[in-house]
This record gives structure tokens, sequence and C-alpha cells, in this order.
């Protein structure tokens, strides 16, 4: 016999004998999925929080207040304030030379005093001119020269008492006075200068108050109301405010509005600071989950959801505000889903897994499953 043949017959033969035996290993039971990973899972439930509402802007003064040159040609002579100093209104911040002020005003006055002796003298004469009248003692022309003496005796009285007023405001214009109570800010004042009129020697922040102007988004504005609570970061301390009013338009740039919050005087903060802060807008039932068990993939949120025999299914969620202990999950959960915390970045959906035996006390709000994985300890106890 050939060998070819030889070979042929013997395959056959051995398919014979082994083929009940392999369709029998091939109908048997299957062995259940090996688990891909060890992990923790969590009890997702509404836990109480307090909503914050998170901006920024600048620290600015509540009401500034300028405090500005009136006169002109005078030299400085004293300044009594510095940058940092409180004042009252009506303190005295620094003073001109005043002399030449004194002297014109010691000079108008002996004009005054000139110009009240030439009116007597001319109101006689126009009282004899009066009485003399239309009886042909004194000529129509000469009546009219006396007369117009006198007129023009009383314009001269006038015009030296309102140049006296004029020097005397003037003299006052050499005292600068604090127009508020307030805080020195700034100060450009020198000693010996000569200043023109309208230029600014102080600037006041009026009773040392500040107020943050915080820069927030349109949609927001309707949950911040007059006398929300505000708390700014500054440093490493913290102050409060209270939002006094928003602003009636918005940035065409930013389409955001600026909201002015007072400000509990501290010495954290100071004008021109850019700080953060949050708006407390009070407390509501929120699902938080711990940031472990977020799974970030093309640019979107998702979790592991622990479904029946151990397996995960991947869902999406979309998360809100960012929190000490986690994040807020807006959608996509619902009270009593159980997700896959420790070892979650790992898995793939439909993945079987093996649950830990964590205990609850060590970790605080993780489930701790039982052998037959139907205990888990509620979220944030």
């Amino acid at each position: 016999m050939p060998v070819r043949a030889v070979v042929v017959f013997l395959n056959l033969l051995l398919l014979f004998f082994l083929g009940p035996s392999m369709a029998w290993a091939s109908n048997g039971p299957a062995e259940p999925p090996r688990p891909a990973l060890t992990v923790s899972v969590q009890q997702v439930d509404f836990v109480e929080m307090e909503r914050i509402l998170s901006a920024t802007g600048n620290i600015r003064p509540w009401q500034d207040a300028s405090v500005s040159v009136q006169t002109t040609g005078l030299r400085l002579k004293a300044v009594f304030a510095d940058v940092g100093d409180v004042v009252q209104a009506g303190q005295l911040l620094a003073e001109f030379d005043d002399t030449i002020i004194r002297t014109e005003i010691d000079q108008t006055r002996a004009a005054i005093i000139q110009a009240q002796a030439s009116l007597e003298q001319a109101t006689q004469n126009a009282k004899r001119i009066r009485r003399l009248m239309g009886s042909g003692a004194v000529s129509q022309q000469e009546a009219d020269q006396i007369l117009a003496a006198e007129k023009i005796n009383q314009a001269q009285l006038a015009s030296a008492q309102a140049a006296l007023l004029g020097q005397e405001q003037r003299l006052a214009y050499t005292r600068l006075l604090a127009p508020y109570d307030g805080v020195v800010s700034a100060k450009s004042a020198i000693l010996g200068a000569v200043y023109s009129p309208g230029q600014e020697l102080f600037h006041l922040i009026v009773q040392n108050k500040l107020q943050w102007e915080a820069s927030v988004s349109s949609r927001h504005l309707s949950e911040l109301e007059t006398g929300t609570k505000a708390i700014l970061h500054v440093g490493e301390g913290v102050v409060e405010g209270t939002v006094r009013q928003q602003s009636p338009a918005l940035n065409e740039q930013t389409r955001q509005a600026i909201v002015y919050v007072d400000l509990v005087p501290s010495p954290l903060v100071k004008a021109g600071m850019f700080v953060r802060g949050d708006f407390k807008l009070g407390t509501r039932e929120v699902i938080v989950l711990p940031r472990q068990a977020l799974v970030l993939r093309d640019g979107f949120y998702y979790v592991f959801v622990l479904e029946e025999n151990n397996r995960v299914a991947l869902r999406k969620i979309d998360i809100g505000q960012s929190l000490p202990d986690g994040v807020e999950v807006l959608s996509g959960l619902v009270a009593g889903d159980t997700i896959v915390v420790k070892g979650a970045r790992f898995l793939e959906d439909g993945d079987t897994v093996r649950v830990a035996q964590v205990a609850a006390d060590t970790v605080p709000g993780m489930a701790s499953v039982t052998a037959s994985g139907a205990a888990f300890a509620r979220a944030g106890q």
C-alpha cells in the first residue's frame, strides 16, 4: 500500500474515535469571564450643598475725592498729610504762602474806605442839586454831572467790595482742607512748588471704604440680589462682602456685567488688587462625585456604572461646579447608581470587575461591598 494512502487512513481513523469527545467539549458549560481589575465603588445619592458662584474682579474705592489747587501764582509753604493718613472732613492738608493776598486785601480795604468817603460827598452834592433842580439856580448840565458822580462813586464802592470778597475767597483757597472723612491714597504736593488751578495735590478714598467690582456672566445675574453674601480670597485670608448693586449694562465684548460688592473693612484688601471671590447662593441637593471616578474621553466626562454580574457600563455625564470634595453632577446619574471610583481610568465599557472589600470607616463615602455585592454605604457619610 502506498505511504500516502496509509497516512489518509490513519487520519480518518483518528477522527472517528475522537469526534464525540470533541463535540462534548465544545457544548459544555462556558467558563465565567475573568475580572479585568479590582476596583472600589460608591453608591451615589443626593447631598446638601451650598451653591457657590465664583468670579474675579478689581478692588476699587467706593468713592474717590480729589483735593486740587484753586488759586494760582502762590508757593506751597507747608504740607500736613501724607499717603496712608486717615483724615477728617475740614482737616488742613496743605497751605500756600498768602503774603501777597493779604497785602492785596489790605489795599482793597483802603480803597473801600476811600470809595465810601467819595460816595458820601457825592451823595450830599446830589441831595443839594435835587433840591435846587427846577428853580433855575443850576443848569441841567451841572445837575446831570453831580448826579452821575454819585452813581460812579456807588459803582466804585461796589467794585471794591466785590474785589475784597474775591481776595478773601482766594485767601481761603490757600488752605487745602479735606472735603470728606477718608484716607490719603496719593500725594503729589511738593514744598516750594507753584501750581496752576486744577492740579491735584491729594487723592482720598472716601470713608476708607472699598468695593469689589466682580465680573459676572449675564446668565448668572438673576441669581445675585442685593444683600447676597460674598467671600473674597486674599492670600491666606478671606474678606466678607455684600452685594450692593449691579451695573445697568453689559460689556459688549465679554457679555459680562459688573456686580458691586461692599466690603467689610480689612487690612487684607487694598485698592488696585485683582482677586477671586465666591458668591453664596444658598443650598440645594446635588449629586457629588469624587474626581477619581471621572473619566475624560474625547472632551467629555464619563463614569463607569456597576451593573449585574459585576459588569461596568460607560455612561456620559455633565458636571457642574468644582467642590473641595469632588464635582457636582448635573445629569447622567440618579440616586442609587453605583459607580467605580478607584480603577475607573483603566476600564473599558463592558469589563467585568472584582469589587474590593473596603471598610467604610477608613474610606469615608466609599461603598463597602459584601460577598453578595448587596450592601453599600450611603454617599457623603
